[in-house]
């Protein structure tokens, strides 16, 4: 097919008017038919990845529900999220392997059904490698110090699947964990106490990013520094839950003033709660009421995930004051390299994958070359 007339969005120029072609084998080159569609007054941009993701539409990651993982890709990709990473919680070991298990088949079922869907990059492992004093949520019945054979184990069983790892550096073994893997998975630091120096060595050592930033961490202060700004120092690759509950508006304008345009990337956190309504679902084995777009858990009323997605993180960045360029990178390109996959850009042989914009309004997704409208799911 060959989409003709629109402004289509590059990392590098932004916004062009260019022919867009792609073939049947759903990847982006020249068309292989004689169709074409006039998209003139229109904006194209490349399908938006979340890597950061514990369940939505009712169904939880964690859950290891083949049906429940296929169900959250079918919801996913009508919002714009053409690609995500299923993300656990601090989850027993004998969970975590049924977790493995499911995304997997599920993964292999929506390749073979060739219809519009978000595609699976590969699972995020949020736990069990975290702080007791900073699990939120996460809970502590599972807690443990990093475990380099257990990552063999799951690598040995579901090749390439794992590609993000969780871990508080100053557990002990996180060192040599860091070291080990670092070259074979995006190692992140969350749920943790560690103070500047600590988080600094991190880095050095090979850990490449921070999940939800300045959550579940402690903040910045003029003499403790920490966690965030060794990740600015040391060009860490920085996830932000750009909800406007979890960071406010003005820190987040901050945090894209601060952050390097690479380095940057948005994700939701959400939870089972997200595109449902108000009520009380579970997260993990804990009990969590959403309402009015914020989630409440325990007698304080902690967050526990977001019920966002990130089509609505992409509105309010916009609306918030965020560089447009900045915005899009952090919802395409950046997720991709964070996890060395190549994604997120509208190049030849590249997936099809990408969003069309009437104005600010999303009006349509492409998944595989798949038009989401044509096949009734918008």
């Amino acid at each position: 097919m060959l989409l003709k007339g629109a402004l289509v969005w590059d990392p590098d120029e932004g916004f062009a008017g260019r022919d867009l072609s792609f073939s049947s084998s759903g990847l982006i080159g020249p068309s292989d038919d004689n169709c074409i569609s006039d998209l003139s007054g229109l904006k194209i941009i490349p399908g938006f990845a979340d890597t950061h993701i514990h369940g939505f539409g009712g169904a939880d990651t964690s859950d290891g529900d083949i049906d429940g993982i296929i169900h959250m890709s079918r919801e996913l990709v009508k919002r714009g999220i053409t690609a995500f990473c299923p993300t656990t919680m601090t989850i027993s070991e004998d969970k975590i392997f049924r977790v493995f298990d499911a995304v997997s088949a599920a993964r292999n079922i929506l390749e073979e059904e060739h219809l519009p869907h978000s595609r699976i990059l590969g699972i995020h492992l949020e736990g069990p490698f975290l702080s007791p004093e900073r699990t939120g949520v996460q809970g502590s019945d599972h807690l443990r110090v990093p475990d380099i054979d257990l990552i063999n184990r799951l690598e040995k069983n579901y090749p390439g699947l794992l590609r993000i790892i969780d871990i508080a550096p100053e557990l002990d073994g996180s060192s040599e964990f860091i070291n080990c893997l670092s070259s074979r998975y995006s190692i992140s630091i969350a749920h943790s106490n560690a103070d500047y120096d600590t988080a600094c060595y991190a880095f050095e050592n090979g850990a490449d990013s921070v999940t939800h930033i300045l959550n579940a961490m402690p903040p910045i202060d003029k003499r403790a520094p920490g966690i965030a700004c060794a990740a600015f120092d040391k060009s860490a690759y920085v996830e932000l839950i750009s909800d406007g509950i979890h960071v406010e508006a003005p820190v987040i304008r901050m945090l894209y003033r601060t952050v390097n345009d690479d380095r940057i990337i948005t994700v939701s956190d959400s939870m089972r709660g997200a595109g449902m309504p108000d009520g009380k679902y579970l997260l993990g084995d804990t009990e969590v009421t959403c309402r009015k777009g914020r989630t409440f858990y325990g007698p304080d009323g902690g967050l526990a995930g977001s019920v966002t997605d990130l089509m609505s993180e992409y509105r309010l960045l916009r609306l918030s004051g965020c560089d447009e360029n900045k915005v899009i990178r952090s919802l395409t390109v950046n997720p991709y390299e964070r996890i060395f996959i190549e994604g997120g850009r509208l190049d030849e042989g590249y997936p099809a994958d990408f969003l069309v914009f009437d104005g600010e309004e999303h009006i349509d997704t492409y998944s595989s070359g798949m038009s989401c409208r044509t096949h009734n799911m918008l």
